[in-house]
């Protein structure tokens, strides 16, 4: 167990230097693996099988909770350098107890703000391994980073709109968001707690079901929920397997119809490549033998006159006088149509004025080890990173400085809006979206649905505006954190002319992660479109230590 310890750190030392995807090993990790020794004599003396994931170093994004050594929880943040949990959060303790070693925190952008990069004050950007001036997307991008270039064997990171599927599409990796309430939150820094939630980040299906398993694994709770994270209460109204890897059939694409949602898949700003991969993912999994359902939407809106789909026209004036004319539609913005005639207008589906992110952090710092206690004082402090100095001033100012996110939502409804700032289960807007979901598979007879996970390629660091010459493309955002249904995406092939990986998004009815888990893994053996990236050989000649001491500031070990 050391020894694959001692590969891992070694592969760190070696190449991270390039990615920058590891803030802090775990400093006494090489205890933990000569521990693991220990237990593996004891398993072998006693015939007892290992558990799923035994001795797999698990690269954790910096805004888990672990109690592993002196292991600061940062967020990608300087503001949190002292942040010590005392608890793991509910993710790592249950890696932990299918026997998983916790590697290193993750770098990652900072307060998980962005899908466009990975960047933060705690310890600056990280780079893609397949292309190293191009983004790695965000904001898990470190954990996908250190799966990728193999510094560890899986990883797990957040999702609050894309950030466990972007950068693990752009990395040539399986990614999985949950469903909400499939997962705890509990230990986790949250961006916006009822859209986020916790996953695994692999270079195989099959990794990511056997982590996955453990994360769904609830069984240290007697009430079968986490009571730190009550919407996981939801979780009972559902039968759970008890292990994913029954889901691993190569046959798993046999009769399942798959609906593809065109108006995302042909969306004119795509790269004509990723456009033709695309063509040919439905190809690969039609001779799977799924049937391909072309034009899926969802239809019905009892909240206004256009449905998800729809496309109204709209004129906006911006700050500068221009007039724009275009079409406006819910499905790239994560917005639902309300009200009738005239009144009719798009909402966001989660009221942008909301102050969640200030709330939920501070519920968070509240109990935190960090001298930090509110956004407020990070912000008057001025540890942070320039480039998210307006996400924080605007929950602190423009979104209602002094006013909690109730009175906001009621001042939103008497204002006329329908969506408020709640969540799946209360909030108007994402309650509809959800039920026309699940209502249009169940009228087509669909197990799942597909497009392009991102309409682009990962976009050069420096270019990161939309006016910019490289788009973003980011498919994730509206529908399966609005809706609370689970995703997958899984790679489907590299750029030509780029060298970058490409990647295919399956979504399924909430609480049917197990569907998903079957359709990857089927089209995933049947193409095995994954090509590690050249620049990150296997290192030769690892050297076993017999004491290892870690270097925070540079993610380096040395052995001795």
């Amino acid at each position: 167990m050391k020894l694959g310890m001692v590969l891992s750190l070694q592969r760190i030392s070696a190449y991270d230097r390039l990615t920058n995807a590891v803030r802090e090993i775990v400093p006494d990790v090489m205890n933990t693996a000569a521990s693991m020794d220990v237990m593996l004599t004891a398993y072998n003396a006693n015939g007892t099988a290992l558990p799923l994931l035994f001795c797999v170093p698990i690269l954790i994004k910096d805004n888990f909770d672990a109690t592993n050594g002196h292991l600061a929880t940062a967020n990608g943040a300087v503001a949190l350098l002292d942040n010590f949990p005392s608890m793991d959060a509910t993710e790592v303790a249950q890696a932990k107890a299918y026997g998983a070693i916790i590697l290193a925190h993750g770098n990652m952008a900072e307060w998980a703000f962005t899908n466009a990069i990975s960047i933060g004050s705690a310890y600056g950007v990280v780079r893609n391994p397949y292309s190293l001036d191009r983004s790695t997307a965000g904001s898990s991008g470190g954990p996908a980073a250190g799966a990728s270039a193999n510094y560890a064997m899986i990883s797990m990171g957040t999702d609050t709109g894309n950030s466990i599927r972007g950068p693990s599409g752009h990395q040539g990796l399986v990614g999985l968001r949950s469903s909400i309430g499939q997962t705890s939150r509990a230990g986790i820094i949250p961006l916006q707690l009822n859209r986020d939630i916790g996953g695994p980040i692999g270079r195989t299906v099959t990794d990511v079901a056997k982590l996955f398993t453990a994360l769904t694994d609830f069984s240290m709770f007697p009430q079968g929920y986490d009571p730190r994270d009550p919407v996981t209460a939801f979780r009972l109204n559902y039968t759970h397997p008890s292990n994913y890897t029954q889901f691993l059939n190569s046959s798993g694409l046999q009769g399942k119809r798959i609906g593809v949602i065109s108006s995302i898949a042909n969306n004119p700003n795509n790269d004509p490549e990723i456009n033709a991969k695309f063509a040919q993912a439905m190809a690969d999994l039609q001779a799977g033998g799924a049937t391909i359902v072309q034009d899926f939407t969802i239809v019905g809106n009892s909240l206004g006159d256009a449905p998800w789909s729809g496309y109204i026209p709209i004129t906006s004036t911006y700050t500068n006088g221009t007039v724009y004319n275009t079409t406006h539609f819910g499905y790239n913005n994560g917005s639902w149509y309300t009200g009738y005639g005239a009144a009719g207008k798009w909402e966001p589906i989660s009221q942008g004025a909301c102050p969640n992110f200030r709330e939920d952090l501070n519920t968070y710092l509240s109990t935190a080890g960090s001298n930090s206690k509110s956004l407020l004082q990070i912000y008057e402090g001025g540890l942070f990173h320039p480039s998210v100095t307006k996400s924080i001033t605007g929950p602190l100012f423009t979104n209602n400085f002094s006013t909690s996110a109730v009175l906001q939502q009621n001042a939103s409804i008497a204002a006329g809006y329908v969506c408020t700032c709640g969540e799946f289960y209360n909030n108007p807007c994402r309650m509809e979206i959800r039920t026309r979901l699940i209502q249009s598979m169940d009228a087509m007879n669909l197990d799942a649905f597909i497009y392009p996970g991102w309409g682009n390629p990962p976009r050069l660091i420096g270019d990161l505006t939309q006016a910019g010459n490289t788009p973003l493309g980011d498919f994730s955002q509206g529908l399966l954190p609005s809706t609370g249904a689970p995703g997958i995406v899984v790679p489907m092939g590299l750029h030509t002319t780029l060298g970058t990986p490409t990647t295919l998004q399956i979504g399924a009815r909430p609480f049917n992660e197990s569907t998903l888990i079957q359709i990857a893994y089927a089209y995933e053996q049947m193409t095995m479109h994954r090509e590690p990236p050249q620049l990150f050989p296997e290192c030769v000649n690892p050297v076993v230590a017999t004491t290892t001491t870690t270097t925070a500031a540079t993610g380096t070990a040395t052995a001795g």
